[in-house]
């Protein structure tokens, strides 16, 4: 990740992130072994969990990659837009399975419906930085003097 990308905001995003992660492992196993639920279970709970995040903070290294724009083009606020979007697609990817986690461990059951917010939410962040990054990128291509 670049110097610039790494902003006070930016590192308490990625450290609650990465807290909550290892806190829904710590969860998975705890209720594995609670409720007597074969490990290979929550192990692809796990892993799934593990090979998303990892995959997403691997993006965002390399922002560039989302929208298929050369290097050149993924610079200033179209990149910021990028790595925020990505920044919080995670976090609400991992706060998402956190919710019904804590409430299996404690015994409550989620609506069906939880799932869907959670999509919905993921949605709505990825339609509003892509459109701020696609505004931006018609700007610049006016700005250039080109139709």
């Amino acid at each position: 990740m670049k110097k610039e990308d790494l902003t006070v905001p930016a590192i308490f995003a990625e450290a609650i992130g990465m807290i909550l992660g290892i806190v829904y492992i710590g969860l998975q196993i705890y209720y594995g072994i609670v409720y007597k639920v074969a490990p290979y279970k929550f192990i692809c709970n796990i892993a799934g969990v593990v090979l998303i995040y990892v995959g997403l903070s691997l993006v965002s290294c390399q922002p560039e990659k989302i929208n298929r724009l050369p290097k050149e083009v993924c610079v200033g606020k179209v990149r910021k837009y990028s790595v925020r979007m990505i920044r919080l697609v995670k976090l609400v990817f991992i706060i998402g399975l956190m919710v019904p986690c804590v409430g299996d461990v404690i015994g409550i059951e989620l609506k069906d419906a939880y799932s869907l917010l959670v999509i919905a939410a993921i949605l709505v962040i990825t339609v509003f930085y892509e459109y701020r990054i696609i505004q931006l990128l018609r700007n610049d291509h006016h700005d250039q003097g080109q139709p």
